[in-house]
Formats: structure tokens, C-alpha cells, sequence
């Protein structure tokens, strides 16, 4: 199996809902996680969501499911998060 957004590569972990493959790189920069914002009965033993959890991007992508994103952004606040972590906005 190959990755989702890295084909040249081999895929390092899978995703037990979807069935998609992830590479190394992918999983360590939390983009692995296929529907982070939805309901997943496979989350509470996922080890992409747990590899990711303490990722400010999980957090970002959970506040944008609750539409809080869009009100930090209108106010001004959560502004260059991502930079403050070494993330790089994709």
C-alpha cells in the first residue's frame, strides 16, 4: 500500500476507517488522520489520533468542526499558532 499524499512511498500506518495509507512524514505532521472532524468508531484505539493529539493542527482542526476557528480568526486571535509550533501551513 502506498501513501495518500506521498504515492512514491510506502505507506507506515493505515486507516482502520477508511482503509487509506499513510507514510512516515505524513503520520509525524499530522495528516494522517483521513476525517479528523467527524465521528469515528475506531478512535479510541486509533494511533494516528493519538500520535496526533497533542498536535496544535489537531486542535485547530477541531475547533474549525465547531466553527470556533472562523470567530478566533474575525477577532484577531489564533493568528500565527502554527508558526509559534514549527508547523507550516500546507
Amino acid at each position: 500500500m502506498q501513501c495518500r499524499y506521498h504515492p512514491d512511498r510506502e505507506a507506515y500506518i493505515q486507516c482502520q476507517k477508511m482503509g487509506i495509507g499513510y507514510c512516515r512524514e505524513c503520520l509525524e505532521n499530522c495528516e494522517a488522520c483521513t476525517d479528523p472532524c467527524t465521528y469515528c468508531k475506531y478512535r479510541p484505539q486509533c494511533v494516528i489520533w493519538e500520535l496526533c493529539k497533542k498536535s496544535e493542527k489537531r486542535y485547530r482542526l477541531e475547533r474549525q468542526a465547531k466553527g470556533e476557528w472562523e470567530n478566533e480568526q474575525e477577532n484577531g486571535q489564533g493568528q500565527g499558532e502554527g508558526e509559534r509550533h514549527g508547523e507550516s501551513s500546507h
